[in-house]
């Protein structure tokens, strides 16, 4: 049975005995709570390992540079604890709580991920549980590998001829499948952010924050000269004002659901006579996303889940007005609750992993 304060002395001395052998290798300062640390690879290698330990609800970000379409591999092993030893890494963008590439507390402690966009990269640990909730210490090792040549230019995710993202242009094009159709503006890069306006279709925008991938999508920061309305907008409606921009041939949703358009994408869920639920199977393309319409009415209960093949497949829940039911669960949370909302209600699965994979998505309501 671990001795607290031996074990805490033990450990405390190891992992700074540790970082500073790093620091002294790699000329990065000995990392602190809540407090980025610049990791660099030596000469002529492409990895690294970092040895460390993380205290209750501290965190350490370690931060390198990664170029757009380069592979990040982080492992996590923990070392040593006082408690149950729940460490988990996100991999995220430096500077950011959010557009996380990877979440440990939900796909593990073993990331294989394609960077978006070349920039500055954060691998966050931090504990979960007990250990984050009483103070416990873990000690970890993680090791960090970059691979592929990936594209040094540029500081956002840009596409081209049968890349499947949006090129960087200083102008877009608001295009969607009907012309009665609204673009959602939002305030953050992701469905759940908050209503900022709607574009019509057709409307000129200009590009004022670039593009950048979040939850699986790529995403533009835009600005309307006519309405003065800026924020984020979802770049599969959006074209090039040139010949060859291509059409989006999408329904004017951009996830969040207000305003969506009735596209033939979408699959209404029915119900066989006598049936209260009913199971779907599908597969899905690396980055692309499925749309389940179900209606139910208030007071009723919904069960839903997400079987998938693979890491990377969640879904979002969103009531018949729009808002976030539930927000993004990966497929091994089924959900159970009761609606309050009658109408169609959306459920969105994605695929947010590099390859394609098959699903099965099972209904009921009661």
């Amino acid at each position: 049975m671990l001795q607290t304060a031996p074990f805490l002395h033990a450990l405390r001395a190891a992992s700074a005995a540790a970082l500073c052998a790093f620091s002294l290798a790699l000329g990065a300062p000995q990392a602190a709570a809540q407090e980025s640390v610049p990791i660099s690879f030596p000469r002529g290698q492409s990895g690294v390992t970092i040895n460390g330990a993380v205290i209750g609800r501290d965190y350490i970000d370690y931060v390198l540079r990664g170029n757009a379409g380069q592979r990040m591999n982080v492992d996590l092993t923990v070392t040593g604890t006082n408690g149950n030893g729940i460490a988990y890494f996100n991999i995220l963008p430096a500077g950011m709580d959010y557009n996380g590439l990877f979440v440990g507390s939900n796909e593990g402690k073993s990331a294989s991920v394609i960077l978006p966009e070349t920039r500055d990269w954060a691998i966050r640990v931090y504990l979960m549980g007990n250990d984050r909730d009483t103070g416990k210490t873990v000690g970890f090792s993680i090791k960090v590998s970059i691979t592929g040549e990936g594209s040094g230019s540029g500081s956002t995710a840009s596409g081209g001829q049968g890349s499947g993202l949006l090129p960087e242009e200083d102008i877009f094009v608001v295009t969607l499948r009907t012309p009665g159709d609204t673009l959602n503006v939002r305030n953050a890069p992701r469905p759940s952010g908050q209503l900022l306006g709607r574009l019509q279709n057709g409307t000129v925008v200009s590009n004022v924050g670039g593009c950048t991938m979040s939850d699986g999508r790529q995403w533009c920061k835009i600005r309307d000269p006519r309405s003065g309305v800026q924020g984020w907008v979802a770049a599969r409606f959006l074209r090039l004002p040139r010949p060859g921009g291509g059409e989006n041939g999408a329904t004017a949703d951009d996830g969040g659901g207000a305003m969506a358009g009735s596209g033939s994408a979408d699959i209404r869920v029915r119900f066989a006579p006598g049936s209260s639920g009913a199971e779907l199977s599908g597969q899905l393309l690396p980055q692309k996303s499925q749309r389940y319409i179900l209606g139910a009415a208030n007071g009723q209960n919904l069960y839903f889940r997400l079987a998938a093949n693979g890491p990377g497949m969640t879904y979002v829940i969103y009531n018949p007005d729009g808002s976030v039911l539930l927000d993004e669960m990966p497929a091994t949370q089924e959900y159970r609750g009761q609606l309050f909302q009658s109408g169609d209600h959306m459920i969105d699965v994605y695929n947010t992993s590099n390859g394609a994979q098959s699903y099965t998505v099972i209904f009921g309501i009661d």
